[in-house]
């Protein structure tokens, strides 16, 4: 029978609501494990910080860090002050706006990544750090976190716990992005940061991928995610792992969008993107009913997704 702190867990993961201590709690375990595996290369190359237990004292790990852990090469000499944090220890520092300088090589591969990735769709897109972006485009994040921590504070509270860094990226299709390997990172381009409603949405939208990443690594949801299928997201078929993910995003975006809308001063742009959200949900929806193959896990969270979109749809 399982104790009470893992029914707890359980119910969180299985549900689109947003419960902070929760997934606090999770986001410390998910780190903890990868902080193992990296306490475990650290120690052929030396002491690691800590002693060999250091990690069992992670709250969380940057994501360069974690890039460092997921796809390699580990280096003692590269981790600096800030890079990880013990239970005890400073806060958690301030969100970071990156690029704050040239030549950052975590940055410049994680974008050499996300370029090939984009190029399945379009073969002349390019993509390309931009200092300049980080500095006009960040008012208008500053003001959509704002608008998040009035309307919805449990999200603004879940970003605040799951992203470390927004790095900001020239490109014409590009709008953004969150990559696994880069765990804590958002990546965000000028389409998705011309107004306070288009950057409000793409905060949700990406702390919803960061949520639904953290749910999937305790277990799958589905036993089909590699099937391939459409989304209204993305014009090429991707697997029914990304229509999840869709569904997962764009029930976020709908929820926020409709308690930003409930203020009577709430932008046109904002009623607009809640409307194209919900009908892009629905539509994921039911491909996932159709098509998905659900674990036990699973079954329980679509149940919630359902039932979230319904009560959106009935408001």
């Amino acid at each position: 029978m399982p104790s009470a702190a893992e029914e707890y867990l359980r119910n969180q993961l299985t549900s689109f609501e947003i419960n902070q201590n929760a997934t606090a709690a999770l986001a410390t375990v998910y780190h903890r494990r990868l902080g193992r595996r990296l306490w475990a290369r650290l120690a052929e190359q030396g002491t690691p910080p800590g002693g060999p237990d250091g990690w069992r004292r992670l709250t969380w790990l940057h994501p360069s860090v974690v890039r460092m852990v997921t796809v390699g090469p580990v280096d003692a000499g590269a981790l600096g002050a800030g890079t990880y944090t013990v239970v005890g220890g400073p806060a958690r520092p301030p969100l970071e706006h990156l690029p704050e300088r040239d030549g950052v090589p975590w940055l410049e591969e994680s974008v050499r990544y996300l370029e090939h990735d984009i190029r399945a769709v379009d073969d002349a897109q390019s993509l390309t750090l931009s200092r300049r972006l980080a500095r006009s485009a960040r008012p208008h994040v500053d003001q959509a976190v704002e608008v998040l921590a009035r309307v919805w504070p449990a999200a603004a509270r879940e970003f605040r716990t799951l992203v470390r860094s927004i790095v900001y990226v020239d490109g014409t299709v590009f709008r953004s992005a969150t990559v696994e390997q880069t765990y804590g990172a958002i990546y965000a381009a000028p389409r998705s940061l011309g107004s306070v409603a288009a950057a409000f949405e793409m905060l949700l939208h990406e702390t919803g991928h960061h949520a639904l990443y953290l749910r999937n690594s305790f277990g799958p949801f589905v036993l089909n995610g590699a099937a391939l299928a459409s989304h209204p997201l993305r014009p090429d078929p991707r697997p029914i792992f990304g229509v999840l993910h869709s569904a997962h995003v764009l029930a976020r975006m709908a929820t926020g969008l409709h308690r930003w809308t409930a203020e009577a001063d709430a932008p046109d742009e904002a009623h607009e993107r809640r409307e194209r959200a919900l009908g892009n949900l629905a539509q994921s929806l039911d491909i996932l009913d159709r098509q998905a193959e659900w674990t036990a896990q699973g079954a329980d969270y679509f149940t919630d997704l359902r039932a979230c979109a319904d009560s959106l749809r009935a408001a």
